[in-house]
């Protein structure tokens, strides 16, 4: 039986689970997304499902019904490109797709804290969560460690920015690549972004958190980011024809590079 029809009288969305939700994720799976067929409707199912939906020029609703399932039938069925990217796009991670759907978070005011950010914290449990009590301390690898836990994939599980430089499970890319970590170092300390692209100057474009004490995506120097490109080793790694910065797609500023990430 197809999605659409499997889902015609109850749509799927966040929380759900069984044998259809699995039959989303392998359809998922076939357009593109790093999903296996686990049957639970998680964070990672969701951002997948949004991406999808934008991409086939459906409401971002993240919820599974007869439309989005047309739409899946015909990726299952061959009668669809797999993951219909965007012009000048490069298809992205989802744990990038995740972090943009948080652009525009700020800590909070003065000596108030945003209570989402200190969330993301409990939410990560361990270290992060005893050490993270304020949003006034550092969160750039507080952010990257979320973006990665959204989707399911296991992070440093620490506050600190450097250790994306290998000290995780993932592997060392040859340069950089859309959804790449990249870590480098600031006064004081170390930040972390990931890479979105570069501009028309010839900087590379990062989302971070932590930048002007906000989520955004900021240009950066390419003499900055000497501590390497890094990936999830549980995913596969992007082909060499999308690693590099001759073949990241160009992402506008306004050329001011990022001074502060503190």
């Amino acid at each position: 039986m197809s999605i659409e029809a499997l889902v015609a009288s109850k749509p799927l969305r966040m929380g759900a689970s069984g044998d259809v939700v699995r039959q989303v994720q392998l359809a998922l799976k076939a357009a593109g997304y790093s999903l296996t067929g686990t049957g639970w409707f998680g964070p990672a199912t969701d951002t997948a499902v949004e991406t999808f939906q934008a991409r086939a020029g459906l409401i971002k609703d993240g919820e599974v019904g007869p439309k989005t399932g047309r739409a899946l039938d015909l990726v299952v069925a061959g009668k669809a490109p797999p993951v219909q990217a965007l012009p000048q796009e490069i298809a992205r991670p989802l744990w990038l797709e995740a972090g943009i759907k948080l652009i525009g978070t700020k800590e909070g005011a003065g000596a108030k804290d945003n209570a989402n950010i200190i969330q993301w914290a409990r939410d990560e449990g361990g270290d992060i969560a005893k050490e993270y009590t304020h949003d006034s301390i550092p969160w750039c690898a507080l952010f990257a460690n979320h973006c990665l836990t959204k989707v399911g994939l296991k992070g440093t599980g620490t506050l600190w920015a450097l250790d994306f430089a290998g000290n995780w499970s993932a592997v060392k890319v040859a340069g950089p690549a859309v959804g790449a970590f990249a870590p480098m170092l600031r006064n004081g300390g170390g930040h972390i972004i990931q890479i979105v692209g570069k501009d028309q100057h010839g900087n590379l474009m990062g989302l971070g958190g932590n930048q002007s004490d906000a989520v955004n995506i900021e240009p950066f120097a390419v003499s900055r980011l000497n501590k390497g490109f890094w990936w999830p080793k549980s995913v596969a790694t992007p082909p060499a024809s999308q690693i590099g910065i001759s073949h990241l797609p160009i992402v506008q500023s306004n050329g001011k590079v990022s001074i502060n990430e503190a």
